[in-house]
């Protein structure tokens, strides 16, 4: 079994057992980056539903923020996930009010089973930080797990 088999298979088994945070903070422990997070697109706004800090873990949430003004935009106008590593020298964030404080990023589309972008799962960090090619295909398998729900901003596990 590889790497990769191993840590899915642990985080589908954290979502049957427990809940979508445990997972979460499971998957920030197998990368540098200090936040882990999973967010909803609400209109042009960006709501975190889950959210794990690993210098703050009592934090649960981040406020609301404008889509524009996160990295989470470049995942639902693509379709397809983002990963930055050093936000200063990448030309493609010249401009981007968060180019300064959020230094690095790894982030994938979770998609409802209508095909439409709902959200992303992420890591993210204030400094510049090298993403796996683990890290961000295990991010991949965490999205067809998760579904929204029309009712409330929480998403539920596909079972």
């Amino acid at each position: 079994m590889t790497r990769f088999e191993a840590c899915s298979s642990k985080v589908r088994t954290i979502l049957e057992r427990e809940d979508i945070r445990a997972a979460i903070i499971y998957l920030n422990g197998l990368t540098g980056h200090r936040f882990t997070a999973i967010y909803r697109f609400d209109n042009e706004t960006l709501q975190s539903l889950y959210f794990f800090d690993r210098e703050n873990p009592a934090a649960e949430s981040t406020p609301d923020v404008p889509v524009m003004a996160s990295y989470c935009v470049f995942v639902r106008d693509s379709a397809a996930p983002f990963v930055v590593e050093d936000s200063t020298v990448d030309q493609r964030l010249r401009g981007h009010p968060k180019r300064s404080r959020v230094q690095s990023y790894c982030g994938v589309p979770l998609v409802s089973e209508a095909g439409v972008v709902f959200g992303t799962a992420c890591h993210f960090d204030v400094r510049p930080m090298q993403t796996s090619a683990t890290n961000l295909h295990l991010l991949e398998a965490l999205g067809p797990l998760l579904k929204p729900s029309r009712l409330s901003k929480v998403v539920e596990v596909i079972p």
